[in-house]
């Protein structure tokens, strides 16, 4: 009977060994990744602070600038006979209320279904 007790404390006493080097190890391990969450979270940070550096830079250069003078418009000039001018981007793209052009198909996408006998 002392020999099944002995065994059971020795079972019991590895367990709670085993519990507190694996809570151990683990504590360890997060205490790690807070740490490189720390520095992480700071790189971004000095990251975003840069940006917004930059942009304020580049929104007083800009701000600086003169503005474009207008090219004069060019002469038309006719096109030999026999080539035709591609229509120009507006006449292609319809722009919506968001500002940006949308997507245009020009001609056929898919040619018209053959069946092969």
């Amino acid at each position: 009977m002392m020999q099944y007790l002995t065994w059971a404390g020795l079972a019991l006493g590895g367990l709670v060994a085993g519990w507190y080097a694996s809570a151990w190890l683990h504590q360890r391990r997060i205490d790690f990744l807070q740490v490189q969450l720390k520095v992480v979270r700071q790189t971004a940070q000095a990251n975003t602070d840069q940006a917004r550096r930059q942009i304020g830079q580049l929104q007083a250069e800009l701000a600086a600038r003169p503005a474009p003078a207008r090219p004069p418009e060019a002469a038309h000039t006719p096109l030999p006979e026999g080539i035709r001018r591609k229509p120009s981007p507006r006449d292609r793209y319809g722009v919506m209320d968001d500002g940006f052009p949308q997507t245009a198909v020009i001609g056929e996408v898919f040619p018209p279904t053959v069946l092969m006998r």
